[in-house]
């Protein structure tokens, strides 16, 4: 089956594309530059974004093509809205001209849901989404620019809202990666045995993205057009709780500090989800304990520190 995946340079991407190559799918996937093999492509542009899907014709879609990070998007509002919510119209607009028939998966977020009380989780899908960031204001507008493509067109779209989720690959500019960074360089005698974090009493979810890439999968082969899917672990935990598991797993001792460039604007205590509408449509559970992918996680930057030493 031809796939396209945009993205695909990113860090769920790392995981998927393989995932998709080994079950013998041709895939295609694009990174905004260009790299590691992947095709040139910033969802920015229409008239690129148009070419690509007229040359590809793909008849399954991963659009996993985004900005990503909270704190950029406070800092870079107008970017984050070009890719998260201009870049979905484009690609839509392109599919349902070009191969109408295709079935496409639209990553989005648990951000969505914005400030809610611990009284209101689990959170499911009904739940008012009420976004409180730039980035979270994105993913909203690209969730309805999906919806907005299947009422009008008749595309088959189905949309995740991702609750937090981590692994190997994912870039230090996410905190359990941040602190898997300075314990591997503190161990290496790169840097002062000392992890600075953001607010830690904050709780939330902690999924693998293996497991997350499983359910994109699943959700886009058995998702319903025009419906979201939380994807979800439904157990929270407190950041301090996660990074004491790394602090204790470290090889040498570790003191914690507080960096106030890592507080952000708005950190509302507490968001974890129910993922039980897409269970019983699918069967899909998460597999990873949390001990095993923060070992993953530690396991992936020393090996970088290893291979790149003070560059990593």
């Amino acid at each position: 089956m031809k796939v396209l995946v945009t993205g695909a340079g990113g860090f769920v991407g790392g995981h998927l594309v393989p995932a998709l190559v080994e079950d013998g799918h041709d895939v295609v996937g694009t990174s905004i530059d260009g790299s590691d093999g992947f095709r040139g492509l910033d969802v920015r542009d229409p008239a690129l974004v148009d070419r690509v899907v007229a040359e590809v014709r793909p008849e399954r879609v991963f659009h996993l093509a985004g900005q990503s990070s909270v704190s950029l998007s406070w800092k870079e509002p107008a970017l984050t809205y070009e890719v998260n919510a201009n870049g979905t119209h484009y690609l839509l607009d392109a599919l349902h001209r070009h191969v109408p028939g295709c079935r496409v998966h639209v990553a989005a977020s648990s951000d969505e849901y914005g400030k809610v009380s611990p009284e209101e989780c689990p959170i499911d899908e009904t739940a008012p989404l009420r976004p409180v960031s730039p980035y979270a204001v994105s993913r909203v507008a690209g969730e309805w620019i999906a919806r907005m493509f299947h009422e009008s067109f008749g595309l088959a779209v189905v949309v995740t809202r991702g609750f937090m989720h981590i692994g190997p690959g994912q870039p230090a500019s996410f905190a359990t990666a941040d602190w898997a960074r300075q314990i591997a360089r503190a161990e290496a005698g790169l840097s002062e045995p000392t992890v600075l974090t953001g607010n830690l009493e904050i709780s939330r979810e902690f999924g693998d993205v293996r497991d997350v890439v499983r359910a994109y999968r699943v959700v886009l082969d058995l998702g319903e057009a025009g419906e979201a899917y939380n994807v979800a672990t439904g157990e929270p935990h407190r950041l301090g709780e996660v990074l004491d598991i790394l602090v204790n797993a470290a090889k040498v001792d570790i003191e914690v500090g507080v960096d106030p460039a890592k507080l952000r604007p708005v950190d509302f205590p507490v968001l974890y989800g129910d993922a039980g509408k897409l269970e019983r449509l699918t069967g899909w559970k998460p597999e990873y304990r949390l001990e095993d992918t923060l070992r993953d996680v530690l396991a992936y930057w020393r090996e970088r520190v290893r291979q790149l030493g003070e560059d990593a």
